[in-house]
């Protein structure tokens, strides 16, 4: 018993003296990292953070986030409006046509902002994308009425040349007088920068082999039954089925290489042989 009592004893005097000398020499680097500032400063490197968050200064108040650049006119109207304004779905006024434009024009141009601000007949408010602002739907109401051949004023009511409004009919009239297959077909022409013959090329190379065969219950091309459902929930649903995918149809066809612009002008380019 006396001997196990000398070695416990013998152990813990050890253990103390180990410890004690631990703090001691761990409290000596301490004082010797703290005062070298390239100890001091390779340590924190050592045990700090993998990475940091900083907030750039952009102009005025640090952190402060400079305001996105205003989309062009012939941005947005290739984003929102291409779809049934390049083609006349919906009973659309076309781009080009001054006969449909001239009774619209009438009101002035802020009239025409309201009314794409707010929505009518078959056009949903700001062409069914919330994210454009009221200066975006000017500059592209704008670009559409001269590229129509409309004089613009800011400051007074656009100006058409004459034109015969006698039996003009409002879209959603015309829509709903018309039957299947009775709209007109678009021209084969490249409206505001949305290139048709890049359309046809785009469809022959990522859409012909569903909507040409209605594969996967796919509608086929010229069907104008089969499409004018489609074309009757606006041109922003039938753009983001056709980029994103829809039950069977892989988003852009399958072809992820293609810009949004391809696959725009290949809507374009259905819906002008599909009316």
């Amino acid at each position: 018993m006396r001997m196990f009592l000398l070695v416990l004893g013998a152990l813990v005097a050890f253990t103390v003296i180990i410890m004690f000398a631990a703090r001691m020499i761990g409290g000596s680097l301490e004082d010797i990292n703290a005062g070298d500032p390239l100890r001091r400063a390779a340590l924190e490197e050592r045990i700090g953070p993998v990475g940091r968050v900083r907030l750039a200064q952009q102009g005025g108040a640090a952190g402060a986030a400079a305001p996105a650049a205003a989309r062009s006119g012939a941005d947005v109207y290739q984003s929102a409006c291409f779809a049934c304004h390049g083609t006349g779905a919906a009973g659309a006024p076309k781009v080009g046509d001054q006969a449909a434009w001239a009774p619209r024009v009438e009101e002035g141009l802020a009239h025409l902002i309201e009314v794409a601000i707010a929505g009518k007949g078959a056009m949903p408010p700001r062409g069914g994308n919330p994210a454009v602002t009221d200066e975006e739907l000017r500059a592209a109401i704008t670009h559409m009425l001269k590229e129509t051949g409309i004089e613009i004023s800011e400051t007074e009511a656009p100006h058409a040349p004459a034109a015969e409004p006698a039996g003009h009919v409002e879209p959603q009239e015309q829509a709903a007088a018309a039957a299947p297959g009775a709209a007109t077909a678009a021209e084969p022409a490249a409206a505001g920068g949305v290139d048709l013959a890049k359309g046809e090329e785009v469809y022959k190379s990522a859409c012909f082999a569903c909507h040409d065969t209605g594969a996967a219950g796919a509608p086929k091309l010229g069907d104008t039954a089969a499409w004018a459902p489609r074309i009757g929930q606006g041109s922003e649903a039938l753009l983001h089925s056709a980029i994103n995918g829809k039950n069977a149809m892989p988003p852009k066809g399958g072809r992820m290489d293609l810009s949004d612009i391809d696959v725009t002008s290949a809507v374009a380019f259905i819906l002008s042989k599909s009316q």
